[in-house]
């Protein structure tokens, strides 16, 4: 996994020497929630769940690619790092005290690269992948990878850009004693100051 995500590091690299480029810090925020399926065996015991996806951060560094200037095509590329907390649920039976009830959270490395297109003066939309990488979490034995994709549309001012995205995780990245599968789906702000 790490051979790859240097291998994205690289290319994002290559391609900023391409073309007019801008860069900057972003900041991400947003809300979501998580599909998921229980267990056959907790499922066959009657077992009730809830998984309540609470909010999502993030910082990282985009990087903007103009193919030619009076074009109106051009690619973001990002690198980061984000945390995602949720709460879970887990009881034998429907109305019967929780067994388990706690918190958790994930944090995660990540590297989006989308394709955008100018729609007027400061409007875009886009669309892209963002491989992610969870290097740690408390609750539960979640697999470590998801590859979202991305739909995205902003408002580019003079000192900064604000963007909507949508976030659809692909991958099965959460699983528990109880849970055989969770995916993400996420809702974000996001603030790119370039330099």
């Amino acid at each position: 996994m790490k051979h790859v995500m240097l291998f994205i590091t690289l290319c994002l690299l290559s391609l900023s020497a391409q073309g007019q480029t801008e860069s900057g810090i972003i900041a991400e925020g947003g809300i979501g929630n998580i599909k998921t399926k229980l267990n056959p065996s907790a499922a066959g015991a009657g077992g009730s769940y809830d998984v309540g996806y609470r909010y999502n951060l993030s910082l990282g560094y985009k990087l903007r690619l103009h193919a030619a200037k009076a074009s109106p095509f051009f690619y973001d590329l990002e690198a980061g790092l984000g945390v995602k907390f949720y709460d879970y649920t887990f009881g034998k039976a429907p109305g019967e005290p929780a067994t388990v009830d706690a918190s958790a959270k994930r944090f995660s490395a990540f590297a989006t690269g989308t394709a955008n297109y100018t729609l007027c003066k400061g409007l875009s939309i886009g669309a892209g992948i963002q491989p992610t990488w969870y290097f740690s979490q408390n609750g539960g034995n979640s697999r470590k990878f998801d590859v979202p994709v991305i739909g995205r549309i902003a408002y580019r001012f003079k000192a900064f850009e604000v963007g909507l995205s949508y976030k659809h995780g692909l991958l099965n990245s959460l699983k528990t004693d109880c849970l055989k599968s969770g995916r993400f789906r996420e809702y974000n702000l996001s603030l790119w100051i370039p330099f």
